[in-house]
């Protein structure tokens, strides 16, 4: 049986909900897309996208699980290359929100001359300041010709 070794990034993980009081950070790794300890709906496991940040006044680098607004931005901002993404500035910005019921707080790295807005659906988005959201596609969503319940 053929073997491949795993391509992770190993160390601690930031915890959104104790970065409060931080205001700035810088990518500090090419982001790497690797196994989550979450399941699809099918029992497959989930991906998560990774890479090491720095928070300013924080002694060492953090793993963060980059979220799509996130992914979003950055791309839009310095290219599709997560290489590219290192040694930026950029805001961070944390949100108290519910996920299935228990509440958890969200992690947002926006590039210099960016914001975070919500779409007219309500998803999070990171846009340039003065451009306008795009519609959200969301794979999970139940398509609109379901009967309601």
């Amino acid at each position: 049986m053929k073997y491949n070794k795993p391509n992770r990034i190993n160390g601690a993980w930031a915890k959104a909900s104790e970065l409060g009081d931080v205001t700035e950070a810088k990518i500090v790794s090419e982001t790497i897309a690797q196994e989550s300890t979450f399941l699809n709906k099918d029992g497959s496991k989930k991906m998560q996208d990774v890479a090491k940040v720095q928070f300013k006044g924080r002694a060492e680098a953090m793993n963060v699980n980059l979220n799509k607004a996130t992914l979003a931005g950055l791309i839009d901002a310095f290219g599709e290359e997560s290489k590219d993404w290192q040694g930026h500035v950029l805001k961070v910005e944390t949100e108290k929100m519910r996920v299935a019921g228990k509440a958890v707080t969200a992690l947002y790295l926006i590039p210099d001359g960016y914001h975070k807005i919500d779409d007219e659906a309500g998803y999070a988005q990171i846009i340039k300041v003065g451009s306008e959201a795009e519609p959200v596609v969301q794979l999970d969503d139940e398509p609109e010709d379901m009967p309601p319940f």
